[in-house]
C-alpha cells in the first residue's frame, strides 16, 4: 500500500490521554497514548502509521476485496499462486490451529458463510446444502511452502478467525518501534499495550455485557500483553429456541454446540488471546477445562 491514508482518522484527549480513532476491517478502531510524549514524538504521524499497518493488513488479506492476496487465491481455479514470508507464516499459523483443534478451527470453512451469515438470519440452512458444501472444505487438501499455496478447484480460504489478532499485534509493534511511551491498540476488540512498565497505572479495559447492550460487565487491569474476545454478541440468531453463534465447528457445517456466551482471554500477545479465545469457543461447554490447561487468564460468560 502507498503512503496515501485510504481511511479517515480523528483526534482527541481526555485528561492524560491522547487518543485517535478510525475504521478498519468492518471494525472501529482506536489507539491510547499517554499525554506525556517525547519532544521528538508527533502523536499524529505515530497514529498514522499505526493506522496505516491495519489498514495495509486489511487491504492485503481481505476476503471482499479484489486486489487482495486472499481473493487471487481463491479464484486461482486450482493453479499455485505465489505467497510472500508474511502469507507463509500465517498460514503456518492456520495450518497449527487445524491440527490443534482436530479440524474444527479450518480456514477452508469460509464457504459456510453462504449459508450461515448471521446478520439477518432467522432459520438455519437446510442440512442438505450444509453437506453440500462441506465436499469444499478441509485443510488437509490444500498444499503450500514458503513460496506458493494451491487450492482445488472450489474451495476458498479465509484468514478472519486470526487476522485482527495478528493485525493487533503488528500495529502495536508499529507504534513501539515509533515511541517509547506507553500505548494501547483496539481494533474492534482486539487489544494490544507497548510500552506499558513506564506507565505507573495500567490500562483500563472493559468486557462487554453479553447482552449486547452496550453495558460493562466487567473492568479489567492490563499492564502488560494483550486481551482479545470471542463471541456470540453481535453475531447469532434464535431458532426454534435455539441459539447459533458465528463460530463453525468446520468438520460438522454447523455452529459449536452449547459454548460461552464470550470468552475473554489475556496473553503476551494478541494472537496468541485470540487463538485461545476462538478455540475455547470451538470447545463447546468443555471450554473451561480448555482453558484451565492453558494457564492463561480468563474470563466467562455463559
Amino acid at each position: 500500500m502507498s503512503n496515501q491514508h485510504i481511511g479517515k482518522i480523528s483526534f482527541s484527549s481526555q485528561g492524560s490521554i491522547l487518543s485517535a480513532h478510525f475504521k478498519a476491517m468492518a471494525n472501529p478502531c482506536s489507539i491510547y497514548f499517554e499525554q506525556e510524549m517525547n519532544p521528538n514524538d508527533s502523536f499524529h504521524d505515530i497514529a498514522k502509521s499505526i493506522a496505516e499497518e491495519a489498514w495495509r493488513i486489511e487491504q492485503k488479506y481481505s476476503r471482499y476485496l479484489e486486489t487482495s492476496i486472499v481473493t487471487k487465491i481463491n479464484n486461482s481455479q486450482g493453479l499455485a499462486i505465489q505467497i510472500d514470508s508474511e502469507t507463509f507464516n500465517l498460514l503456518a499459523l492456520a495450518d497449527t490451529l487445524w491440527k490443534e483443534s482436530k479440524g474444527k478451527f479450518d480456514i477452508s470453512s469460509g464457504v459456510l458463510r453462504t449459508l450461515w451469515n448471521f446478520d439477518n438470519q432467522s432459520k438455519n440452512p437446510s442440512n442438505k446444502k450444509i453437506q453440500e458444501l462441506l465436499k469444499y472444505i478441509g485443510w488437509k487438501k490444500i498444499t503450500f511452502n514458503q513460496e506458493e499455496i494451491t487450492l482445488p478447484k472450489g474451495m476458498q480460504i479465509d484468514f478472519g478467525g486470526i487476522g485482527k489478532e495478528y493485525a493487533t499485534d503488528r500495529c502495536a509493534d508499529i507504534g513501539a518501534q515509533l515511541t517509547s511511551i506507553p500505548l494501547l491498540v483496539n481494533l474492534g476488540g482486539d487489544i494490544a499495550v507497548r510500552g506499558s512498565e513506564k506507565n505507573q497505572q495500567p490500562w483500563q479495559v472493559s468486557i462487554e455485557s453479553k447482552n449486547g447492550n452496550g453495558k460493562i460487565w466487567k473492568s479489567l487491569k492490563l499492564s502488560s500483553g494483550a486481551i482479545a474476545t470471542s463471541g456470540d454478541v453481535y453475531k447469532s440468531f434464535i431458532s426454534n429456541g435455539k441459539r447459533y453463534g458465528h463460530i463453525i465447528d468446520a468438520t460438522t457445517g454447523y455452529p459449536v454446540e452449547n459454548p460461552p456466551r464470550t470468552v475473554t482471554v489475556a496473553a503476551p500477545n494478541c494472537t496468541e488471546a485470540g487463538i485461545l479465545a476462538t478455540l475455547a469457543i470451538l470447545h463447546g461447554d468443555k471450554a473451561e477445562k480448555f482453558l484451565k490447561q492453558n494457564d492463561r487468564p480468563y474470563w466467562l460468560q455463559f
